[in-house]
This record gives C-alpha cells, sequence and structure tokens, in this order.
C-alpha cells in the first residue's frame, strides 16, 4: 500500500518528540517516590495530573516501543513468523499499559477515598 511506510515513519517521530517532555516528567516522578512509603506514593499519583501523565507516558512509550519491533520483525523476520511476532508484541505491550493503567488509578481511587 502506498504511503503506509511514510505513515509509520512520520508516528514513529511524532512519539519521539512527544517522549521528550514526558521522560523528563517520568525522571521527576521517580525522584519523588523513590524511597517513599506506600501512602506517599498513593498521594502522588492520587493527584489527577501525575495519575494521567503516568498512563500516558506508558501509552507512549508501549506504542513507540511496538512500533519499533514492528520495523524490526518486517525488516529481519522471515514472513511466516512476522505476523505472528507484530501480533505478540502488541499483545505484550497493551497487557503492559492496561496493567499499568489499573493499578495507577487503583492507587490514585485509594489516596482519593
Amino acid at each position: 500500500m502506498s504511503g503506509e511506510g511514510l505513515g509509520h515513519w512520520r508516528w514513529q517521530r511524532i512519539s519521539s518528540v512527544v517522549l521528550i517532555p514526558l521522560t523528563g516528567w517520568l525522571l521527576w516522578a521517580v525522584t519523588q517516590v523513590a524511597g517513599a512509603d506506600y501512602q506517599a506514593a498513593s498521594q502522588f499519583f492520587g493527584a489527577g495530573v501525575n495519575a494521567a501523565l503516568a498512563i500516558l507516558t506508558t501509552a507512549v512509550i508501549a506504542y513507540h516501543a511496538q512500533s519499533g519491533i514492528q520495523v524490526i520483525c518486517e525488516d529481519y523476520i522471515p514472513p511466516p513468523w512476522q505476523g505472528l511476532l507484530v501480533w505478540l508484541t502488541r499483545l505484550a505491550c497493551l497487557a503492559g499499559l492496561l496493567a499499568l493503567a489499573w493499578a495507577v488509578l487503583g492507587i490514585a481511587g485509594r489516596a482519593g477515598a
């Protein structure tokens, strides 16, 4: 399909640029909760903006990782295995994103209770 490669390339670059400020936030967030007890961490993620940024950061990382691994599979894996490996990669990235979102929302929900 014409233009598919260009669109894929463009979205990889967009996700890279979006990850720049999100990575800065992530590094700051890690310094805020490093060594903190559960109560302090739940208060941190209880702030809606921190919970939202944690989920957004994970979503963009998952998309970017899946996109990059898909390109590797398409370039270096023989066709019978490409589809399976791309599907497994998508499944793993989605599972990781859902697990983190569930955990963050659970912690944030307990902080608000």
